[in-house]
């Protein structure tokens, strides 16, 4: 689990440093703070040697376009001569991780031109200069691991014809396994991942927090189609995906947590798709899950019910160990300043009706 991370030149972020991470953390603020991108740059250092990352965490944000633009997109102000450097330290396992990311050039030949009659034209077989261009990125990962030498990994990204082309290390690895969900990513795996569930026989765990949503819920099961279907009493079976937002958002996220033990899971704008009424049961749900598979979790939320929820929750848990954060990202420009409240200050904040957002 994370305890603290520092992020620089990475997408709207020039500087942000984070500390006194807990086992769940919420992060609030303005649109435009930066919220999502603290995210991205953890779901990157979770994943350091994985070089196809920086491309996937723009299709999180709808961005599926692969050129010389897409790489540009993940520098600070499109600027390719800052190195993004996202460093952060690990309590479980004890562990200081470095990531830097280099544009990948190559030289393209230009031909020389000469103006003539006022009309412009290319001199044949002479080139003026070689140009360079961005066909992808370097990926430069260093770890220290307590009681072990330095270990360093370089991964590459380049274009090649029409797609992508991943250059690894024979001694590659998952070093920490990591989840993003987003509202265009939540279904991920879902009938692996349940599938996983029936083998571990947790099936009955998951049932008993989803009736707290839907009280009829007797069975859930897994169809050849990879749909997971609901028996709420009816003739028939229902599937998930129609049983409403929240109970199917509330398995996905369940199902996330439980299938990467010891991992790290990352959910933008959690609040989407629960009624404030539910929110409790999504916070409890997650508190629950993510204490029994040993998982770290951020969040984001615009939504101050959601704030309440957070805090409400985890109140009526027996939980007593400080186990959450929320951080509130200040921004001014290219200045950025990070409120952290633990959960008895947040609690009375809340209670004043002071704006924690």
């Amino acid at each position: 689990m994370y305890k603290h991370v520092t992020i620089e030149s990475f997408r709207g972020i020039k500087h942000l440093e984070i500390e006194d991470f807990r086992q769940v953390n919420l992060f609030v603020g303005k649109n435009n703070c930066g919220k999502t991108t603290i995210l991205e740059g953890l779901f990157l250092l979770t994943g350091p040697t994985n070089a196809e990352l920086p491309l996937r965490i723009n299709t999180f944000r709808n961005f599926t376009t692969i050129d010389e633009n897409s790489w540009r997109l993940i520098f600070n102000k499109l600027d390719v001569n800052s190195d993004v450097k996202i460093s952060g330290e690990l309590k479980e396992p004890k562990e200081k991780r470095n990531l830097i990311i280099k544009p990948s050039t190559k030289s393209v030949a230009t031909l020389a031109k000469t103006t003539i009659n006022k009309e412009t034209i290319d001199i044949k077989d002479s080139y003026s200069a070689r140009s360079p261009t961005i066909d992808g990125l370097i990926l430069e990962f260093s770890s220290i691991k307590e009681k072990a030498n330095e270990t360093k990994i370089i991964t590459k990204v380049v274009m090649k014809g029409p797609g992508i082309e991943v250059k690894i290390p024979e001694d590659y690895k998952e070093l920490l396994r990591g989840v993003f969900i987003t509202a265009t990513t939540i279904s991920g795996d879902l009938g692996t991942r349940f599938n996983n569930i029936q083998i571990a026989k947790r099936t009955d765990r998951i049932i008993k927090v989803l009736r707290k949503i839907e009280p009829s819920l007797a069975n859930l099961s897994l169809g050849t189609d990879g749909i997971i279907y609901c028996d709420i009493g009816l003739d028939r079976l229902m599937p998930i995906n129609i049983m409403g937002d929240g109970m199917f958002k509330l398995l996905s996220i369940i199902l996330a947590i439980s299938d990467t033990q010891d991992g790290i899971v990352f959910i933008d704008e959690i609040e989407n798709g629960f009624y404030y009424s539910s929110q409790e049961v999504l916070w409890a749900a997650i508190f629950e899950s993510a204490k029994e598979f040993n998982v770290q979790i951020f969040a984001t939320t615009h939504s101050i019910e959601c704030v309440k929820a957070f805090s409400s929750s985890y109140s009526q848990s027996a939980e007593n160990s400080d186990n959450i954060r929320l951080y509130r990202i200040e921004r001014t420009d290219d200045e950025f300043k990070v409120v952290c409240y633990e959960h008895k200050t947040l609690e009375a904040s809340l209670d004043s009706d002071w704006e924690v957002r």
